[in-house]
């Protein structure tokens, strides 16, 4: 990038104004969208929207990656909670530490990256805090991950769509 597309593409306070205008729209309407669908662990998709966004740049080819790993991860933090009372404690929590382990193992060789990642990791970091464990309904955080995944992922896939068809519109004949 040269020194005038940098300038050009530079953001402004009146470009940051309306970023965050779009941002508190964009966000509202989640927040009613899942209030009104009566989700209540809003958190698991802020969280998603965390790392694709924040990480990953919204980019639609890093979606399946980041869909299994907060899927793997927000059933690992489930598992945690159910497994001692399925197994007794002892046996509940040797086999979830085994299994945080063996993905451990995974991640650091590089095995099934697709569902064994950092999102995998981030998930399973927030999950086992123990408030959330003492007071997270899995149900509800499963409905808002979903929820969000397929807002925020249809949302930048529709404006990449539009930006295409506008750009297209665009070029001469």
């Amino acid at each position: 990038m040269n020194d005038r597309t940098a300038a050009e593409s530079a953001m402004t306070p009146g470009k940051g104004l309306l970023v965050l205008l779009a941002i508190i729209v964009v966000v509202g309407a989640f927040l009613a969208l899942g209030h009104a669908l009566g989700v209540a662990e809003i958190w698991a998709a802020f969280l998603f929207l965390l790392y694709w966004a924040g990480i990953e740049h919204a980019a639609v080819d890093r979606l399946p990656a980041c869909i299994s790993g907060a899927v793997l991860g927000l059933l690992l933090g489930y598992l945690l909670k159910m497994l001692p009372l399925w197994l007794g404690a002892a046996t509940g929590g040797g086999v979830f530490l085994a299994l945080v382990l063996l993905l451990v193992y995974c991640q650091v060789m590089g095995w099934l990256v697709v569902a064994v990642n950092m999102v995998t990791m981030l998930y399973l970091t927030v999950t086992t805090i123990p408030a959330i464990q003492s007071g997270v309904d899995f149900g509800g955080a499963f409905s808002a991950l979903a929820l969000g995944i397929v807002y925020f992922g249809g949302l930048v896939m529709a404006a990449q769509w539009g930006q295409k068809r506008w750009a297209a519109s665009r070029m001469p004949a």
